[in-house]
């Protein structure tokens, strides 16, 4: 028989464990390919709030960005369909990096092919953001400038 008040070893550990999770996934900062990662999939959902997010456009505002993302994901390109496998991340410095894509334009026809495509990424106020006026126009039609 059990006493009352005895603390199962499971338990304590189970909790532990769980609390050393929460507190990783609280404190780590996106590494550049996440970061890549999270914009291409907001890229291919046409999620404009999320691309604003994660974008860098050298003097503009939020305003302006979410505005530019919405013609972008709105009249240029909301047939365009792509798929994407993440190849290789590089940082040059602790400011800056470009994770390379194999990208499959037009992903619904079954003649595509890969190409290869750099996304550059920089470091602001500590957080990683896709410098998309240096991304090739090639990778999505009417990228915002």
């Amino acid at each position: 028989m059990k006493r009352l008040g005895r603390v199962n070893l499971i338990l304590i550990l189970a909790v532990a464990g769980m609390a050393v999770i929460l507190a990783l996934m609280l404190f780590t900062k996106p590494s550049p390919t996440q970061v890549a990662n999270d914009f291409m999939v907001a890229l291919a959902k046409g999620d404009v709030p999320k691309l604003t997010e994660l974008s860098f456009l050298d003097g503009d505002d939020k305003a302006a960005m979410t505005k530019k993302w919405e013609y972008t994901t709105q009249v240029v390109g909301p047939h365009y369909h792509f798929r994407w496998l993440t190849v290789a991340e590089t940082q040059a410095d602790s400011n800056t990096a470009n994770v390379k894509i194999r990208l499959y334009r037009n992903s619904r026809n079954p003649g595509t092919y890969e190409e290869n495509f750099a996304v550059p990424l920089i470091q602001k106020d500590g957080r990683w953001l896709v410098d998309v006026r240096s991304i090739s126009r090639e990778l999505y039609p009417g990228l915002p400038r």
